[in-house]
């Protein structure tokens, strides 16, 4: 069954849906006022049951029907922004589609239509368009006007039957991921996968829709080119935001996010790079419409080519020099300083980078119990004995697998030494970090030359014979030998996620996985509250409110907490993942000595096979729900000493 019919039979289903749960409540109703006729007290009690099952019924379609779609992003209005708005207007005209109630800037690579619907989409309350500021960045005027054709020619599509159909999967697939485990979630589930089996098609005539909208507004040369580009700009983000967003952050400096992501994307190294990733992509791309054969499809459709208006996309905002700063400052956090030019940012957030991984140095040396002098000359001097491997231990992930300890004490000891000696550089007024949008900052010296600090160092530490070439070319550079930083405190311990609750010693637990440890909280959590939770809205969002409060603390401040126990990774022996019917348990062997940096209750542990080791045991539950990604932080934290049983447990 295809086209209108198949969205015909599956939003009659949906309407069955409540017409079935409305009228079983009613049915009860009457047939207690039947019964009630004959026999007061059974009528009575028919009345009790339809009551019963119809509060049941009530709170379960509250918690069905509660779900809404958040605006993101900051939103322009027609005063503002009349230019934006005029174009939306006339490919809404141009595609006879609804207009939409307001276009909002988000920080998301893409351009999207969202809905905030009642009655799990038959409704349309409030309909937003979303515009992302990478796309006014990396796209050219007529690039993102083929964009937008393609959002708002979804809204049409080839009847009305199809696009409330696929409105309502939509609202159908986010409920089922708002609900949490219990009654509820188990009921709807079993509805929203009929639901989806029927209506499911619907999305990609939509999604061809949008492609045909775009070819006769923009032409097919410029929607093709949309399309691919759009491939580009969502890896060219991801790479941006890490490896430069990051940067401004790490300095609390606002910089200039839309020119900076442009300057990346049109790199001369960059840009055939991007552009290779993104034709790699769409060629392993798997799926029912992949991009490739959307572009095939639309290479097929009858459309005249325009003329492309080249400009930046962002020349489509009313006085983009103002305007985009302005959109910038409202979407980035509130926390960042004044807003800094990226040369500078570079240089700032390089500098505190090369200090951070000083003091890193600096604390292994003062850890490692060699009695090694923490400074560059100190250092160089233990390499030289042939302690750099001892020297660096303190630093290295305690779950590495024997064959890699060797390579990554090499290689961290060469990035921290090589950090450090740029840090001194910089404290000389000798180096300083440079902006290059075609890889990662440069170090530069004073007198112009590029230092590669990877080049100058690693000879040395993987042959300590080098070491006093090494000194000789770092007193050459004018580099302090003397210099060092404080020892770098204990890292703060970064949450990966939450598994709440969890059984420990017959205690249940929420489990907090960190890269430096497992921290385990009393939970008071009872099972009839999370069966509830499944039934009751507000219950659901207390509780995810309360996993994401606990989440927000930082793992410090929550290990002052009565009762807390922390399990410190530098404790685990060997761990084991065990996977059982009812769920898993995690067995760990621990090393609880006088050095020990893990605070367990006694009654929380069990003797082990071995002298000198103990064993804790985790079991999860039933009713177990999970914040973040607990399972993969787990992976990451016991690395090479965890044992999964087969069948293992998903860990990604």
């Amino acid at each position: 069954m295809r086209g209108p019919w198949r969205a015909a039979l599956a939003l009659a289903l949906h309407i069955g849906f409540f017409v079935v749960s409305l009228g079983l409540v009613a049915g009860l109703l009457m047939m207690a006022g039947m019964t009630f006729r004959r026999d007061t007290v059974g009528g009575l009690k028919v009345a009790i049951a339809a009551v019963v099952v119809g509060a049941i019924f009530v709170i379960g379609l509250r918690a069905v029907l509660r779900n809404r779609v958040r605006p993101r992003g900051v939103p322009v209005d027609r005063v503002s922004q009349p230019n934006l708005w005029r174009t939306i207007d006339q490919l809404v005209d141009a595609t006879d589609s609804p207009l939409p109630d307001e276009i909002r800037i988000t920080s998301e690579p893409g351009v999207a239509i969202r809905e905030n619907t009642a009655l799990l989409g038959l409704r349309t309350r409030t309909r937003y368009l979303e515009i992302g500021l990478p796309m006014l960045a990396a796209l050219t005027t007529s690039e993102l006007g083929a964009s937008l054709a393609h959002a708002v020619g979804r809204l049409t599509g080839r009847s009305k039957l199809t696009v409330t159909a696929h409105r309502v999967l939509a609202s159908v697939q986010r409920t089922v991921d708002g609900l949490t485990t219990g009654p509820v979630k188990w009921l709807f589930v079993g509805y929203a996968r009929l639901f989806t089996a029927i209506a499911v098609t619907t999305t990609k005539e939509l999604v061809l829709a949008g492609d045909a909208a775009a070819v006769r507004v923009a032409g097919k040369r410029t929607a093709v080119m949309a399309l691919r580009k759009s491939v580009a700009v969502e890896i060219g983000w991801r790479e941006y935001a890490d490896a430069y967003l990051s940067m401004a952050a790490g300095i609390g400096h606002a910089p200039d996010v839309l020119l900076g992501f442009r300057s990346f994307m049109d790199h001369p190294a960059r840009k055939p790079a991007l552009a290779e990733r993104a034709k790699q992509t769409i060629a392993e791309e798997r799926g029912e419409l992949p991009v490739r054969a959307r572009v095939e499809l639309m290479k097929r459709l009858k459309a005249a080519d325009k003329e492309a208006d080249e400009r930046p996309a962002f020349a489509i905002l009313r006085k983009p020099r103002h305007a985009v700063p302005e959109l910038e400052d409202r979407l980035l956090v509130d926390s960042l300083g004044p807003r800094m030019q990226w040369p500078e940012v570079v240089r700032q957030a390089g500098a505190a980078q090369a200090a951070e991984k000083a003091a890193q140095l600096s604390a292994a040396a003062h850890q490692c119990g060699l009695g090694a002098d923490p400074t560059i000359q100190g250092i160089l001097a233990a390499i030289h004995r042939g302690h750099g491997r001892d020297l660096i231990n303190p630093v290295l992930n305690p779950g590495l697998h024997p064959s890699m300890i060797d390579q990554t004490a090499e290689d961290t000891l060469t990035e921290l030494l090589g950090c450090t000696v740029i840090d001194a550089l910089i404290c000389a007024r000798r180096a300083h970090h440079e902006l290059d949008w075609g890889g990662p900052p440069a170090v530069r010296l004073a007198n112009g030359r590029p230092l590669d600090p990877d080049r100058l160092v690693r000879p040395a530490v993987a042959d300590p014979r080098l070491i006093p070439g090494l000194h000789r070319v770092l007193v050459d550079l004018g580099v302090p030998l003397h210099h060092t930083r404080e020892p770098a405190e204990e890292p703060e311990p970064s949450l990966a996620g939450i598994v709440s609750p969890v059984q420990c010693s017959g205690e249940a637990y929420d489990l907090l996985v960190s890269d430096r440890g497992l921290l385990l909280l009393p939970s008071d959590a009872s099972a009839a509250k999370r069966l509830l939770a499944g039934t009751l809205a507000r219950l659901r969002e207390a509780e995810q409110e309360q996993l994401s409060e606990l989440a927000s603390q930082p793992v410090n401040e929550l290990l002052e907490r009565s009762g807390a126990q922390w399990v410190d990774s530098r404790d685990v022996a060997s761990a084991r993942l065990h996977q059982e019917k009812a769920g898993w348990s995690l067995e760990m062997d621990l090393y609880l000595d006088e050095y020990a940096m893990s605070t367990l209750d006694e009654v929380r542990v069990a003797p082990g096979n071995d002298d000198g080791v103990s064993v804790l045991t985790l079991h999860s539950t039933a009713d177990g729900v999970e914040h973040g990604d607990p399972y993969h932080g787990l992976d990451e934290l016991m690395g090479a000493r965890m044992e999964l049983d087969e069948p293992a447990l998903p860990l990604e």
